[in-house]
């Protein structure tokens, strides 16, 4: 009898990254994402955008944001919940 491989969604990938990154998966899992992330251009995408973001933070310098792209930040965040939002409450 064949053994199937283990998948994963990439929800579930989402929620371990950090952890995948900290290397506080156990074994199995570690290997079901690694999997994953060869054949998901967008877990792959993301895992890419999140090693970024740690090493922007993770060096030391700070930098702010202009204040008027702070705040166009900040509005499309805000449209982007709410839609979100207004998206799950129809959809329950």
């Amino acid at each position: 009898m064949a053994r199937r491989p283990i998948e994963i969604d990439c929800e579930e990938v989402w929620r371990q990254v950090s952890n995948y990154l900290d290397d506080e998966l156990d074994n199995q899992l570690r290997a079901v994402m690694a999997a994953h992330f060869k054949n998901c251009a967008h877990c792959s995408a993301i895992l890419d955008g999140t090693k970024n973001v740690l090493k922007l933070v993770g060096d030391g310098k700070a930098f702010e944001l202009p204040a008027d792209s702070s705040r166009r930040f900040y509005t499309k965040l805000d449209r982007h919940l709410a839609a979100t939002k207004s998206k799950n409450v129809r959809g329950s």
